[in-house]
């Protein structure tokens, strides 16, 4: 169910992670059974970006084969709303007006009713024969999940959401979540934030889900993280996520059966959290990379304070993609340094082994995939006086969420 990477990443294995939820016919599918649940599943989902990113494949975005209703054209966002206000006061909503209404929106910028994350091209599609009125809904932004109980949770989860919103309509309308969507909803922490309050949801609409598999859920075995403890806190770089871009002549590629993107820009969520009862000490550390210190945001989780901000940069140099004069950075630099003590850290972040040279092979198993990742994460300490001067960021390479080492 997952892929091992030379440096020892893991990623998806590429199979058909997605889930599909219908009756035992057509007639006895859920969406016709309750017409307002397909309207209030896409409302749901868009006010609930973690439904989309959390559990999704490292291809996401607009252009990536589960695109969210609200990351293609702006118009159509717009339109979405009215049809989704139209069907609110229907009184007799058919399967086929039901369809009809909602496919032009649950799909990619080309019209491709397959890439959507809520993907109804057999809901009730006429112009699909024999298969395409079947009452299914796919849910399409899951990558194939690593083990057997995790496969478990997660149709807990959608299974719980889907009977409360039959029940009741938690979200009221539509978000118009702007850059935001890529932004802050890029870093895990607010992901992770995110879909606790969907499980309040189900809770409260009486399917709680018991601790074990909520913690399945909350948990992200896929997900690369090196931390280390320092005076006061814990300093942590986890893998976030990243929006790729389509490079090329997209209308010849969309008959094809892949699309050239860009993946050389990668993003890192950078988190100092204190040691409980040590939160005001926090602020005074700061971090730096690049000659920038970075803009980090106060937060607060688990009853700690921390503060976070996303990085990006370019990872390597793509053979076809964006901006060729940005060179890639290997390693991630970073100085952790306070005004009052003597020593600091350097932390060096590499893709590769350190010494750049190349693996026996794949990694064997986890545990070696898991070593791989360690090793490219080095910590030293170092007297202040070895930490470079830095100047603050320039507003251009910062966002609310982000700073961009590309905009340097």
């Amino acid at each position: 169910p997952y892929r091992l990477h030379y440096n020892g990443k893991l990623s998806d294995s590429g199979g058909g992670g997605q889930f599909t939820l219908g009756g035992r016919s057509s007639q006895a599918s859920p969406f016709f059974v309750a017409p307002r649940l397909l309207p209030r599943l896409v409302r749901y989902v868009n006010n609930h970006p973690s439904l989309s990113y959390l559990f999704a494949t490292e291809y996401v975005g607009g252009a990536s084969q589960s695109p969210r209703c609200d990351e293609g054209a702006r118009d159509r966002f717009l339109e979405l709303a009215i049809a989704l206000d139209r069907l609110e006061n229907e009184e007799n909503i058919s399967n086929e007006l039901l369809y009809l209404s909602l496919a032009p929106f649950l799909s990619d910028a080309s019209g491709n009713t397959h890439r959507s994350e809520l993907n109804i091209e057999k809901l009730w599609n006429t112009s699909l024969p024999q298969r395409g009125c079947l009452g299914l809904l796919e849910f399409r932004a899951f990558r194939m999940p690593s083990t057997a109980k995790r496969s478990i949770a997660i149709a807990m989860l959608l299974r719980s959401i889907t009977a409360m919103l039959v029940k009741s309509d938690p979200a009221p309308g539509l978000v118009d979540w702007q850059d935001e969507l890529h932004d802050r909803f890029a870093l895990p922490f607010f992901l992770r934030r995110d879909l606790q309050r969907v499980l309040q949801d189900t809770a409260q609409a009486g399917f709680c889900i018991s601790t074990e598999f909520q913690s399945e859920l909350l948990t992200e075995p896929d997900r690369a993280r090196w931390c280390f403890d320092f005076a006061g806190g814990e300093l942590s770089i986890e893998q976030a996520i990243e929006y790729w871009p389509l490079v090329g002549d997209v209308a010849t590629q969309e008959s094809g059966g892949s699309r050239l993107v860009d993946s050389s820009t990668l993003r890192l969520q950078i988190a100092l959290q204190a040691e409980a009862n040590n939160g005001d000490q926090l602020g005074e550390w700061q971090l730096q990379t690049g000659g920038y210190r970075l803009p980090l945001r106060e937060d607060s989780g688990d009853n700690h304070k921390l503060r976070l901000t996303g990085l990006r940069f370019r990872d390597f140099t793509p053979w076809r993609g964006l901006h060729p004069s940005i060179r890639p950075i290997n390693p991630v630099l970073l100085y952790l340094s306070h005004p009052r003590r003597d020593l600091a850290y350097q932390i060096q972040l590499y893709n590769w082994r350190p010494d750049a040279t190349p693996y026996a092979g794949l990694p064997r198993d986890l545990d070696e995939a898991a070593s791989r990742r360690q090793e490219r994460f080095i910590v030293e300490t170092i007297d202040r006086g070895q930490v470079p001067e830095a100047k603050s960021a320039p507003d251009k390479a910062v966002t609310e969420y982000s700073f961009d080492l590309r905009c340097l």
